[in-house]
């Protein structure tokens, strides 16, 4: 069996993405694709990870004036043909689609010429080109039970799998009560400006018994990685930062708490994981974070600061609200009944049928 992956853009994209094309390597399904954009970022993410990948030109539209619109039309174009060239090449007997614009042509070409079609919506708010797409797929698997709402006349080719996490993931230990309470502040895999420069603020604010009882872990981007470290230095705090990191796992072990933004990846493995969470969506992605976020606020997991009214006393009031044994043992409990299918396990049988 020969099985094609698609999915760029984001890491959010990739990510789950990368987790499938592993585990089908792992059950020596057969042969695996993985197609990505040709940004950065993406080969980034996938390289040296022992997939074997191939990059289209194909990004998104990033800006309303006609010179970007052409732009966008040409690699359209030139992607096209080349995920034309990708298919006769490859032959695959499934393509499995996680969004973003890389996985439009391909996966629609695929689906007119009869290829066994999947795409894998990580959002609860589904991307532009997953809704496109659901019409000529053959079945849409979708990270939470509400996106189903959004995907309104294709209710038979739904199918509820959640989201396949990273490798390794697992809440088998607790942060050292002794040593206070660890926030670990995520701010994707980019870093996040915002969060980068309001945590600092916020927790200059406390008073030195909560100061004191307050340990921070913090992946801020490769940019500001030392202005972050700078800021915490000035604060007297004992921290931990990180341009990036490959121990996400560890990381959520080291935790009581953490504070983020809502991205599909980092709500599946919060709700997965049962770990608390202050939330702060990002305005300018379609409005999708919020309802990720509002997913968890739900269930009584997440604390949801809008980034319009976010100040830093209001992230420090959040945070203060957080170190309380008996309210992080409250929200945890949520998370205890709530269906949590094994995303990869689903989507091969699909492939399988």
């Amino acid at each position: 069996m020969k099985i094609l992956i698609v999915a760029g853009g984001t890491g959010g994209h990739i990510l789950p993405a990368m987790a499938l094309a592993k585990e089908i390597k792992t059950r020596n399904m057969g042969g695996v694709l993985f197609v990505i954009s040709s940004r950065k970022q993406d080969r980034d993410i996938i390289a040296g990870k022992g997939i074997d990948f191939t990059a289209l030109p194909i990004t998104s539209l990033r800006s309303r004036n006609i010179f970007a619109a052409i732009g966008f039309m040409a690699r359209l174009f030139a992607g096209t043909i080349a995920s034309i060239a990708v298919l006769l090449r490859f032959k695959p007997d499934a393509v499995v689609g996680f969004g973003g614009y890389v996985s439009g042509p391909i996966v629609l070409l695929a689906s007119l010429a009869g290829i066994k079609t999947i795409i894998h919506e990580q959002n609860v708010y589904p991307g532009r080109a997953n809704r496109i797409l659901a019409k000529f797929v053959n079945k849409i698997a979708i990270s939470f039970p509400e996106a189903g709402g959004y995907l309104k006349g294709f209710e038979s080719k739904i199918v509820f799998s959640g989201n396949p996490l990273r490798e390794g993931l697992k809440r088998d230990k607790r942060a050292d009560p002794r040593k206070g309470f660890s926030a670990l502040v995520i701010g994707g895999s980019q870093g996040a400006h915002k969060l980068n420069a309001i945590i600092p603020e916020a927790v200059s604010l406390m008073p030195d018994n909560q100061k004191n009882n307050l340990n921070i872990i913090h992946i801020a981007g490769k940019n500001e990685k030392e202005e972050v470290e700078k800021s915490y230095e000035k604060i007297g705090l004992n921290y931990k930062v990180f341009s990036f990191t490959e121990h996400m796992a560890r990381l959520y072990n080291e935790c009581d708490f953490v504070i983020s933004r809502s991205g599909a990846m980092t709500v599946s493995e919060l709700l997965a994981l049962g770990i608390p969470a202050i939330l702060v969506p990002y305005p300018y992605a379609g409005g999708h974070q919020k309802l990720n976020a509002m997913a968890l606020e739900k269930i009584g997991l997440s604390v949801i600061l809008e980034e319009r009214n976010l100040t830093a006393l209001a992230m420090r009031g959040a945070i203060s609200k957080l170190m309380d044994r008996n309210i992080l043992s409250v929200m945890s409990a949520g998370a205890k009944n709530i269906e949590r299918p094994d995303a990869c396990k689903i989507l091969i049988k699909e492939l399988c049928k």
